[in-house]
């Protein structure tokens, strides 16, 4: 058991932080996008007819 750590515990720290970054990423991708359609006064609207299914 020990061994078997001591042979991925760096790959699964190195894992960890990867996943950690790229949410921490995205998110703040996603706030910045928000912000700037926010700042700009610009409304997302859909376009078209709806479609009943």
């Amino acid at each position: 058991m020990i061994n078997r750590f001591k042979r991925y515990g760096m790959a699964i720290v190195f894992l960890l932080l990867v996943i950690a970054l790229m949410l921490l990423g995205t998110l703040g991708v996603k706030d910045f996008g928000d912000q700037m359609f926010k700042d700009a006064n610009i409304s997302i609207t859909p376009e078209g007819e709806r479609i009943k299914l």
